[in-house]
C-alpha cells in the first residue's frame, strides 16, 4: 500500500490545468446544444410526408377508423407519430419553441399550443397524413382510479381545436419526433407520477406532504413492485422521497387531480403547499403600519432618520408587574454589588482614578477625563486597568441610555508607559456588579473586550488584567483534536503524553487518502501513530463511529462535510483494504445529536422559509417553537421542514401587530408569553441596508431599516436567554449618519445583555457562496457567551483584509478572521458537481425538479446567453459585444451595461465562489449580473442556489420557482447558521445549573466536559494536557525549572516539530506561557501534561 502524506492539503481543482492535459483529438468537433424550437421553425425544413390540412386528414382518417370505449365515453381516436408540441413565434414572439405537455395541461385560460407529426388510423400504418402547426389546448391522461393498473401505458391523447369542434376526436401519443423525446421522456414520466398520485389520494384519506417523505413509495412497491416497466420508472427518481417532485409539479397534478372531482380538493395536502384557498398557516390580517417598540427602545432609536415609523406600546400595570419580575429572574437586577469609595486618603490598590487624556492619543471623543482602576502602586507610578466610557466601545457615541456606566476594560498600561500618581486628577466612586450607581458617580457591571468586540459579565477575576491570567483547557488521552500541519488542520486521536511530545492516532480522510467517492469528513480508522509536540494541538474536533448502513441516515452535524469541525468513521484501514468496524474502546466519541437534552424555547423572527433557524436547532440547544414571518410560502416551507408540524406556532403575519399583541397580554395559542421565550433568532429586512438598494431614502426603505428597532423591542419584552441577529454588513457603513449598528449595540447592552459582534463569511464555512453577514450575539447575565464558531475552510485567493468599522481606538472592529483551515473553500463546481447538464434548461430534471432556472428567457436574452463565450472566464456581455457574436447591440441606450468592467450577463467562475445569492437574478445589472452558468447556456438553477446557501436535498421549498429562489436568497447560508448552533450548544454547556425557577424540560442538560479542577491523588495512570492559546509570537522560549536546576532551549514556531528531550521526574508536567501584557499582536498558550502522579508547586516547567 503507498504511504500516504499526512500534511499536503489537496491542490484547488483548475479547470484549465486539466483540459491542457486531454490529448487535441478530444477537442475535433462541434458539440450543439440541444433543439429547442421545433424543426418545421427552420428554413429548408422537408416534411416526412407531403403536408395536408387537418380537415382533409380526419375525414380520411374517419372513412377507415372506428369508435372507441374509454369507460362510459365513445370517442374516436387516431395515432399521432413523430409529433412536437410547441408553440410558435406568431402566438407568443418572445417566448417560442417547444414544450413538455405537462405545461400545456398546466396552462389556464386561453393558452393555445401547436403540434406537427404524423397522424394515422391506430393500429394500421395508412393512410398517413403529416400535419403542420395544428392548434390545441386540451390533454387527456387514462389510468386514473384503476389501482390495479401499473401505469399509463399509451393513454395519452391530446385534442386539436378543429377535432373539438367536431366531436369527441382525439389523438393517441405514439412515438415522439427525435428532436422532441427529451420533452415527452419527461411528460411520460410526469404522466404516470400523476396517475400513481391520484390512486394513492382515490386510495387513503387526509393525504398530507409528510405521506409523500416514504409512505408513498412503500404503497407504491407493495403494489407494482413486479412490474418491469414500474421498476423502471421508479429508478429515474433514484430515491425514496416524493416530495420535491410532488412540489415542483403541484400545478400539474391539482389540476388532474380535481379535473376528476372536487371531492379531491379535500386533502390537507393542497393546504401545505399553498395550491388552496386556505393554507394549513392562517393568515393574519395587518392591523398596525409602523413599526411597534417598547418605551425603552424608542427611547434608544429616536434620534434615527426613520424613528417616525416607531410607534411605542405600553404595557399593562398587571404585565408590567410580569415583565419586572421577569427582568430579576434573568439577572438583570444584580443581587450583590460592590462600592469604592473616593475616600481622600492616598491612592492604593482599588481605587478608582481620573486622569487628563492624553492629546497625542489615537483615540476618538472629547473627553477631557479618562478613567482606570488601579492595580498596583509602585512607588510613584501606578499599574492601572482602563475604564471605558460607552463611547469608548464600539458603542461609539450613539444615544446610549446610561451616562454614567462604564466597563472594565481588558486594557492595561502594563507594556506602555507608567502613570505617575501625579497625574491623577482626582478618584471616583463606583459601584460594581449593579445595573445603577448607588450614591456613586458611576456603576460598572460588565468587562469590554476590545480585542474581539465583546461585553461580558462582571466577573471577579476581570479585576486582574490579563497579562496575569492564563486559561486553560483540557485534553486527555482519547480525546479527538485538530492538529497543525504544513497547511491545514488533520484529525488525530491522542493516544498518550510524552513529556512535551503527543503520540496520536493518524486518522485518514478517505475521499482525499483513499481516492474514495464520500464526504470530505469521512475518516478511516488507521493503525498509523506519530508524535507531534503539544503546542501543534489547535483545538477539538467531533468525530463519531456509525456503522456502514447507516451512511446515509446520519445526523448533523457529522452529514455536513465537515462543517463544526465534526467528523464521522466506518470504516478501518488493513492490510487487505479498508473494512467495515465498530467503535474501538477508549475512544471518546463526538456528541450524540439523539441524546435527549433539555432545549432553549426559540421564538424566530422574520423566519423566512426557516434555514437559519433549523441550523442553530441543529447545533442541538435550541427548539423553535414559534415563528413570525410574512409571507405564506415562507411559512408553508418552515413547516414542511420541521419535523413536528403541529407542535410549531406560527404567525403568519406583521411582526408588529404580534408584538403588539404580546405586550397587550391577548391571548392567543399562537402568541408567546414573557418567560416563555429563551431563545430568539432575527434576520430583519436588509434591503433598507443593503448596497444593491439604490432608493435607500424612500419611506419603504426607511419602514424596513426601522425594524432592526422590532427585534430590539422582541429582545427587550420577552428577555430571553440567549439572542441573535443577523443583517448585512452595510449596517455599519460609515454612509450612514448615525450607525445602525452602534445603536443597535448600545440598546443591547444598555439592557444588560452580555454581547459579541461577529463578522462571518459563508465560504469559511464551506458554503460555495461570496456571502458576508454581521451577527450579534447576546447572552443574558452571568450565562456563558458563546464563542466566535472557529472556521473550517479556507479563504479563497484574492480575499482581502475586510473590517466592519473603525473603533473609537483607531483600530479596526469585525475584522475578518484568517484561521488555519480544516478544508480548502468549496468552488462553484465542487458544491454542484453531482447535478447533471441540463442545456438551456427547458426540460426539468426528473430526479432533481429544484435544478431548474427561477425564470424563463425569452429568445431575445437566450441569444444573449448562448453567445457570452466560456473562455476566458466571468465574460459576459460587454465582452460578446466587443467581440462581435451579438448581430445587434441588446442595450443601446445604455452604455455602461456594456463596458469593460460590467458584469451584466456575465457567467460564473466555477473554480472560485458563486456571487451573494439575492432574493432573485438580474442578469442583465451591470453590477449583480453574474448568474450564467460556466458551461451551459442558461441561468444558475434553484438547485445550484440552494447549494450555495447549504441547503440539505432533502429539504423542500414551497411556490413557485422564482417564490422559492426568494425564500433561498432571503436565507442566513446553512452552514454558517450550524456553526453558530454549535457554539451556542457549547455555551450551553458551560453555564451554572438551572435554578429551581426554570422549567427543567427546557434547558440543554450538561453532557461531560472536561475541567480542570485539582484531583487527589490516585494510583489510577491518568494523562491530561492543557492549552490556552491567543496569538503566538514565532519563537518561544522554555525553561525547565524542577527545584534548583533550570534548563533553557528554543523552539521553532508552530508547524514545525519541536525536538523537546523528555521530562525525566515522575509526576505532573505542567508547561505555563505567561500571558503578554497589552500587546494585541501577542498571544499566550499554557500547557499542562500530566504523567502519573502530582508533583508540588515548586516542580513546574515554565515558559517565558
Amino acid at each position: 500500500m503507498p504511504i500516504l502524506k499526512f500534511t499536503l492539503s489537496p491542490d484547488p481543482f483548475n479547470e484549465e490545468q486539466e483540459e491542457s492535459k486531454l490529448p487535441s483529438s478530444d477537442f475535433i468537433g462541434v458539440a450543439l446544444p440541444w433543439q429547442s424550437v421545433n424543426a418545421s421553425a427552420y428554413e429548408g425544413f422537408d416534411p416526412p410526408l407531403p403536408r395536408s390540412s387537418e380537415r382533409d386528414a380526419i375525414d380520411a382518417l374517419k372513412k377507415v377508423s372506428r369508435s372507441n370505449m374509454y369507460g362510459n365515453s365513445e370517442f374516436t381516436s387516431f395515432q399521432l407519430d413523430d409529433f412536437t408540441i410547441y408553440t410558435d413565434e406568431v402566438t407568443n414572439a418572445k417566448k417560442y419553441g417547444m414544450i413538455a405537455l405537462n405545461d400545456v395541461a398546466s396552462k389556464q385560460g386561453s393558452s393555445v399550443f401547436f403540434f406537427d407529426g404524423v397522424v394515422k388510423p391506430e393500429g394500421s400504418d395508412s393512410p398517413a397524413f403529416y400535419l403542420q402547426r395544428v392548434s390545441f389546448m386540451l390533454v387527456s391522461i387514462g389510468g386514473y382510479e384503476d389501482v390495479g393498473c401499473h401505469g399509463v401505458g399509451d393513454d395519452i391523447w391530446i385534442q386539436s381545436t378543429h377535432c373539438r369542434e367536431r366531436g369527441h376526436i382525439w389523438y393517441r401519443l405514439g412515438k415522439p419526433a427525435r428532436e422532441y423525446r427529451r420533452y415527452h421522456h419527461l411528460f411520460l414520466w410526469l404522466a404516470n407520477l400523476a396517475k400513481f398520485f391520484v390512486d394513492y389520494l382515490f386510495e387513503n384519506r387526509d393525504v398530507t406532504l409528510s405521506h409523500f417523505k416514504r409512505g408513498f413509495y412503500d404503497w407504491l412497491w407493495q403494489r407494482h413492485h413486479l412490474d418491469s416497466a414500474f421498476r423502471s420508472w421508479l429508478e429515474e427518481l433514484g430515491k425514496t422521497d416524493f416530495r420535491h417532485a410532488i412540489v415542483a409539479h403541484g400545478f400539474f397534478l391539482y389540476g388532474q387531480a380535481l379535473n376528476l372531482g372536487s371531492g379531491y380538493s379535500s386533502h390537507p395536502l393542497w393546504d401545505e403547499i399553498g395550491l388552496s384557498a386556505t393554507p394549513i398557516v392562517p393568515e393574519q390580517p395587518e392591523k398596525t403600519q409602523r413599526t411597534i417598540v417598547t418605551p425603552y427602545i424608542y427611547q434608544c432609536f429616536k434620534e434615527m432618520l426613520w424613528s417616525h415609523h416607531l410607534k411605542v406600546i405600553e404595557q399593562d400595570p398587571q404585565m408590567a408587574v410580569k415583565h419586572r419580575r421577569l427582568v430579576r429572574r434573568m439577572g438583570f437586577v444584580p443581587t450583590k454589588k460592590k462600592v469604592v469609595s473616593c475616600s481622600k486618603g492616598p491612592i492604593v490598590a482599588g481605587d478608582i482614578i481620573a486622569i487628563h487624556r492624553d492629546n497625542e492619543s489615537l483615540w476618538k471623543g472629547h473627553d477631557d477625563l479618562w478613567y482606570a482602576l488601579v492595580q498596583r502602586v509602585s512607588g510613584s507610578n501606578l499599574d492601572l486597568i482602563w475604564l471605558y466610557k460607552p463611547t469608548d466601545t464600539i458603542c461609539a457615541n450613539l444615544t446610549y441610555p446610561n451616562s454614567n456606566e462604564l466597563f472594565l476594560s481588558d486594557h492595561c498600561n502594563c507594556a506602555d508607559s507608567k502613570i505617575k500618581v501625579s497625574e491623577v486628577v482626582k478618584k471616583v466612586s463606583v459601584t460594581f456588579f449593579s445595573s445603577r450607581a448607588e450614591n456613586t458617580d458611576f456603576f460598572i457591571r460588565q468587562s469590554y473586550h476590545s480585542s474581539d468586540e465583546t461585553f461580558t459579565t462582571l466577573q471577579e477575576g476581570d479585576f486582574q488584567c490579563r497579562c496575569g491570567k492564563v486559561k486553560e483547557v483540557s485534553y486527555n488521552p482519547g480525546d479527538t483534536v485538530l492538529v497543525e500541519t504544513s497547511d491545514i488542520l488533520e484529525p488525530v486521536e491522542i493516544i498518550e503524553f510524552k513529556g512535551h511530545e503527543v503520540e496520536v492516532r493518524e486518522l485518514l480522510r478517505r475521499s482525499r487518502d483513499f481516492k474514495q467517492n464520500c464526504r470530505p469528513n469521512e475518516l478511516v480508522y488507521t493503525n498509523r501513530f506519530r508524535t507531534i509536540h503539544v503546542e501543534q494541538i489547535q483545538r477539538p474536533c467531533h468525530i463519531r463511529f456509525y456503522p456502514e448502513e447507516e451512511r446515509e441516515h446520519i445526523p448533523p452535524p457529522y452529514n455536513r462535510d465537515g462543517n463544526g469541525s465534526a467528523f464521522y468513521i466506518t470504516c478501518e484501514e488493513t492490510a487487505q483494504g479498508l473494512r467495515p468496524m465498530s467503535s474501538p474502546a477508549n475512544f471518546h466519541h463526538g456528541f450524540n445529536p439523539h441524546e435527549p437534552k433539555r432545549k432553549l424555547r426559540a421564538l424566530n423572527l422574520f423566519s423566512g422559509g426557516g434555514s437559519f433557524d433549523r441550523g442553530l436547532e441543529e447545533g442541538t440547544a435550541i427548539r423553535n417553537e414559534w415563528a413570525v414571518e410574512w409571507g405564506i410560502n415562507q411559512m408553508l416551507t418552515y413547516r414542511a421542514n420541521h419535523e413536528r408540524p403541529e407542535d410549531l406556532k406560527l404567525f403568519c403575519g406583521s411582526v408588529n401587530d404580534y408584538l403588539k399583541l404580546a405586550i397587550k397580554g391577548t391571548e392567543s395559542d399562537l402568541v408567546a408569553k414573557p418567560g416563555e421565550v429563551e431563545f430568539i433568532s432575527g434576520g430583519s429586512p436588509c434591503q433598507g441596508y443593503s448596497l444593491a438598494n439604490y432608493q435607500k431614502q424612500s419611506e419603504g426603505s426607511l419602514r424596513n431599516c426601522s425594524m432592526i428597532a422590532s427585534v430590539a423591542a422582541y429582545v427587550d419584552f420577552y428577555r430571553p436567554k440567549y439572542a441573535i441577529l443577523e443583517n448585512v454588513p452595510a449596517m455599519a457603513s460609515k454612509s450612514h449618519p448615525r450607525s445602525p449598528l452602534s445603536q443597535l449595540i448600545c440598546t443591547f447592552v444598555g439592557m444588560g445583555y452580555q454581547l459579541r459582534l461577529m463578522h462571518l463569511d459563508a465560504w469559511s464555512f464551506g458554503a460555495p457562496q461570496s456571502r458576508s453577514r454581521l451577527f450579534l450575539l447576546m447572552a443574558a447575565p452571568g450565562l456563558q457567551l458563546p464563542e466566535h464558531p472557529p472556521l473550517t475552510h479556507s479563504h479563497p485567493s484574492g480575499t482581502t483584509l475586510r473590517s466592519l468599522g473603525e473603533a473609537p481606538n483607531g483600530l479596526p472592529f469585525g475584522e475578518r478572521q484568517w484561521d488555519m483551515p480544516i478544508f480548502k473553500f468549496i468552488s462553484a463546481r465542487e458544491g454542484t458537481s453531482d447535478l447533471p447538464d441540463i442545456g438551456r434548461a427547458k426540460v426539468m430534471s426528473i430526479p432533481w425538479p429544484d435544478h431548474r432556472p427561477s425564470r424563463n428567457e425569452s429568445c431575445h436574452t437566450q441569444t444573449i446567453v448562448d453567445y457570452v463565450p466560456r473562455y476566458p472566464r466571468t465574460m459576459g456581455l460587454a465582452q460578446a459585444f466587443a467581440m462581435g457574436y451579438l448581430g445587434q447591440d441588446p442595450y443601446p441606450d445604455d452604455i455602461k451595461r456594456k463596458s469593460s468592467g460590467s458584469r451584466s450577463w456575465s457567467r460564473v467562475d466555477p473554480n472560485h465562489l458563486m456571487p451573494t445569492i439575492t432574493t432573485s437574478v438580474m442578469p442583465q445589472c451591470k453590477f449583480t449580473g453574474r448568474w450564467l452558468h460556466w458551461r451551459e447556456s442558461r441561468l444558475l438553477t434553484l438547485m445550484e442556489v440552494r447549494r450555495a446557501q447549504g441547503y440539505p436535498d432533502s429539504e423542500v421549498l414551497i411556490g413557485r420557482a422564482a417564490q422559492q429562489w426568494k425564500i433561498v436568497g432571503n436565507s442566513v447560508a446553512r452552514q454558517v447558521a450550524l456553526a453558530l448552533g454549535l457554539s451556542i450548544r457549547e455555551a450551553c454547556l458551560r453555564n451554572p445549573p438551572p435554578t429551581p425557577y426554570e422549567n427543567a424540560e427546557n434547558m440543554v442538560e450538561p453532557e461531560e466536559y472536561s475541567t480542570t479542577t485539582n484531583k487527589k491523588k490516585s494510583k489510577r495512570r491518568v494523562s491530561e494536557v492543557i492549552v490556552e492559546t491567543t496569538i503566538m509570537t514565532t519563537t518561544t522560549r522554555y525553561r525547565l525549572e524542577a527545584g534548583t536546576t533550570s534548563t533553557e532551549f528554543s523552539t521553532p514556531s508552530l508547524g514545525e516539530q519541536a525536538g523537546i528531550g523528555s521530562h525525566k521526574n515522575s509526576g505532573t508536567l505542567q508547561v505555563v506561557i505567561p500571558p503578554v501584557s497589552k500587546r494585541l499582536d501577542h498571544t499566550s498558550k499554557k500547557v499542562k501534561m500530566a504523567e502519573t502522579q502530582w508533583l508540588s508547586d515548586d516542580e513546574l516547567i515554565v515558559i517565558d
